[in-house]
């Protein structure tokens, strides 16, 4: 069994901990969405072609409010009428800041969810650890009180 110095451990808990009050503080993306990219071209009537690149929300699941435009299509049937898979965030190319802030949070919610795993990686090997110490003292006492030949 490897030796682990629980001080540095429990210091690498608290520092887990604090990183993810700070994330939990700060923006996060909507749980279960990441951001696609995606391009549109488009013709004028000059004759000129020009390509966007637009960022969106997108999930498995309809988290999104929808935000109907006056004249929008019909709804699909089976659809979910107030929410959606997924939402707009705006131009790459135009509108890059709100964008980045996207990026960012999406980063963090990542993150986060990388940092919460570890703290409950963490909490199942100490448990593990601490069963098996505890079947280790009882396998000694035992020993004590059955072993005539182990001194005491």
């Amino acid at each position: 069994m490897t030796d682990i110095n629980i001080d540095n451990l429990i210091a690498e808990i608290y520092r887990l901990w604090e990183i993810r009050e700070n994330l939990l503080e700060g923006e996060l993306s909507p749980e279960g969405a990441w951001i696609h990219k995606y391009h549109v071209t488009r013709a004028y009537q000059s004759g000129a072609v020009e390509t966007y690149t637009y960022a969106k929300w997108q999930a498995d699941k309809p988290i999104f409010k929808r935000n109907p435009k006056k004249n929008a299509r019909p709804i699909k049937p089976g659809k979910n009428e107030e929410y959606t898979n997924h939402q707009h965030i705006g131009s790459v190319d135009n509108n890059w800041e709100v964008v980045e802030q996207a990026y960012q949070s999406w980063e963090n919610r990542q993150l986060l969810e990388a940092v919460e795993k570890a703290l409950k990686d963490i909490g199942e090997i100490v448990s593990e650890v601490i069963a098996e110490e505890q079947i280790l003292i009882k396998t000694r006492e035992d020993r004590k009180f059955t072993d005539p030949h182990q001194n005491s």
